[in-house]
């Protein structure tokens, strides 16, 4: 890989126990490999590492491993969300015996603490999906999306924080909640997978479109990212989800592969299969670059600017 190319992995995962305890469908695999994950990442061009968080246990874990993230590793910068997921919102909401209110308060309380080092950088993951109301109904999500957005917003120290939001198969109702809140139009769309006029309407709020592997599954998702202009998307991973398969529409314009072992084979040195990375933010933009019709150097340009100007990174480090 040509070393100017440079990443902002705007999501992942990294509190997921394949990375903290190699722990697989709850089988312990192997000891963490965290010093080889970052590093494969540093060397396809990663800079930045944003961790995602959805409760609010998760959210006080992000801060924390970032923190000592950066006392360990001065080649990556690390930062973290503070949210809770739509999925999540009836554990952490209703299914309790404190008031909601209380847990909101420890969130903001969390992310303005976060905001003093400069190690919390998003609000999120919030938003909608109704891909799973198995977990958290409909009107509990909305609800409860509406209640974060205030409780964020009420804090000044968090005014200028983007929002990293969840948005799966609802339709335009996250976009009308967004419509309603006028104090904030800042922020990113992540994992996007619906349709072009949907993402042209984020774009028109200001908010940016991000692409992993799950948004460029099919040969419509390929169709929408190809549409949409460069100076609006971020790159991410989603690791240890949404990696690119050869299934994808988009696996054939991968030029950039990595070897990887099954985890109860697992070995030293390499990689996981099924276990996507932050190194392989690399195919997401060799995907977009292959629709387009232009260079990966350029996407990894734009993309880069892109995220840099979104977060402030450069100006907060």
């Amino acid at each position: 890989m040509p070393s100017s190319l440079s990443f902002v992995d705007i999501g992942a995962n990294l509190l997921d126990e394949r990375f903290t305890d190699g722990i697989y469908n709850g089988k312990v695999r192997h000891e963490p490999d965290w010093d080889q994950v970052l590093q494969r990442a540093v060397d396809n061009g990663v800079t930045h590492i944003i961790l995602t968080a959805g409760t609010l246990r998760e959210s006080r874990r992000a801060l924390d491993l970032v923190r000592e993230l950066r006392q360990k590793n001065d080649t990556l910068y690390f930062g973290c969300t503070i949210g809770v997921h739509p999925t999540r919102c009836t554990q952490e909401f209703v299914d309790i015996d404190v008031d909601a209110e209380q847990v909101l308060e420890e969130l903001q309380k969390l992310a303005i603490d976060g905001q003093d080092d400069k190690s919390v950088v998003a609000i999120g993951e919030i938003g909608l999906d109704y891909d799973r109301l198995q977990f958290c109904s409909k009107p509990v999500q909305q609800e409860y999306l509406e209640r974060q957005l205030v409780c964020f917003q009420s804090a000044s120290e968090l005014e200028n924080l983007p929002l990293f939001l969840h948005n799966r198969n609802v339709s335009s109702d996250l976009l009308e909640v967004l419509r309603k809140d006028t104090r904030r139009q800042r922020g990113v769309v992540h994992s996007f997978d619906d349709t072009l006029e949907l993402a042209l309407q984020f774009i028109d709020l200001g908010l940016y479109i991000g692409l992993n592997g799950c948004s460029l599954k099919t040969s419509e998702n390929l169709e929408v990212a190809k549409a949409l202009p460069l100076d609006k998307i971020l790159l991410e991973t989603d690791c240890p989800y949404c990696e690119i398969k050869q299934s994808h529409a988009g696996f054939g314009f991968l030029s950039t592969k990595f070897e990887k072992k099954a985890d109860k084979k697992f070995e030293s040195g390499k990689m996981v299969k099924g276990r996507n990375e932050p190194c392989q933010i690399i195919q997401v933009a060799e995907v977009i670059a292959g629709i387009k019709g232009i260079s990966v150097q350029e996407v990894a340009d734009a993309c880069y600017e892109n995220s840099l100007r979104l977060y402030g990174f450069g100006s907060n480090q």
